[in-house]
């Protein structure tokens, strides 16, 4: 008797359909701000149906320990390389890290790593306002220690990715005009 019911549950497991094609892919453990060095702890691989994985998601953890989020990361998303940025190295070729000094700092609390921004010079002789880099990603924010070495510049500085040429003209209206940024 027990053969038989064997038997018969063979049959039946030999019948029913195989489910879907899976794959572990590396989730966000919980929700990550813009700017977060990814560690360990915030990552987890999940197996997930291959059909509703995205291209270039990644299957490694290790890829991204250590990076900073470029963008906001939410609680159980599948990452990609384009989740973050390495703030020496992933810039493209032709371009620089140029420093962006901004004296508003509560205009430098609102930017994120990954933002799109205009620059834009402002000179008290002058009537109008100029655009400086246009397109300009945010690379970081870099936090500064509470005590510094000598008298601190006013203001708040921002890394951004821009090509040579317009990192020579953010630099050159710094010293003669009162930066400030738009997002795109």
């Amino acid at each position: 008797m027990l053969a038989a019911v064997a038997a018969v549950l063979t049959g039946v497991s030999a019948a029913a359909p195989e489910g879907p094609a899976m794959m572990s892919v590396v989730k966000a453990k919980f929700r990550l701000p813009a700017g977060t060095v990814v560690s360990g702890s915030d990552l987890v691989l999940d197996r997930v149906a291959a059909s509703d994985v995205p291209e270039g998601v990644l299957t490694d953890p290790l890829t991204l320990v250590g990076k900073t989020l470029a963008a906001p990361v939410a609680e159980n998303q599948m990452l990609t390389p384009l989740a973050a940025a390495d703030a020496r190295t992933s810039v493209p070729h032709g371009h620089v890290i140029a420093p962006l000094r901004l004296v508003d700092t509560a205009l430098v609390a609102l930017l994120r790593p990954g933002d799109l921004i205009d620059v834009i010079a402002a000179d008290a002789q002058a009537e109008q306002a100029t655009v400086v880099a246009a397109g300009a990603r945010v690379v970081t924010i870099p936090q500064v220690p509470d005590e510094g070495v000598g008298p601190a510049p006013e203001g708040a500085l921002v890394l951004i990715d821009v090509d040579a040429h317009t990192a020579s003209v953010v630099a050159h209206a710094a010293a003669s005009a009162t930066l400030s940024v738009i997002w795109r």
